[in-house]
């Protein structure tokens, strides 16, 4: 080898025994895809994570407003998710608020009940 040449190899060509195959090679980026995936898979369940608590945190809240509101309020709040909400969320959401008129109309009695009994 030339001395001046800098694109001759310093060393001799790798045996064969030490290149990795063809089939090997693949199954090594093979590997690779799976870890990459996992990892992905791994955010991704984070960030669902995150939504679900911020989503209850919002259900806790409109829960929290709609018992506290005088009946106007009330409807304000049912009109805007029949605005904004469609097909399963939009009947999830009204039967929430079913759910708490329900338990607002037994507490409401409970609380008659108990002022009558007196």
């Amino acid at each position: 080898m030339d001395k001046d040449n800098q694109t001759a190899p310093n060393s001799p060509a790798p045996s064969g025994a030490l290149r990795k195959t063809l089939a090997e090679k693949m199954l090594s980026l093979q590997h690779q895809k799976q870890k990459l995936a996992q990892k992905a898979a791994a955010l991704n369940k984070e960030a669902r994570k995150e939504r679900t608590g911020q989503l209850i945190a919002w259900g806790i809240m409109v829960e929290s407003r709609y018992r506290n509101a005088v009946p106007e309020h009330r409807e304000r709040l049912i009109s805007a998710a029949r605005e904004f909400l469609k097909d399963r969320n939009l009947s999830r959401a009204l039967a929430g608020f079913g759910r708490l008129d329900d338990e607002m109309a037994t507490m409401e009695k409970n609380y008659q009940n108990d002022n009558t009994d007196k």
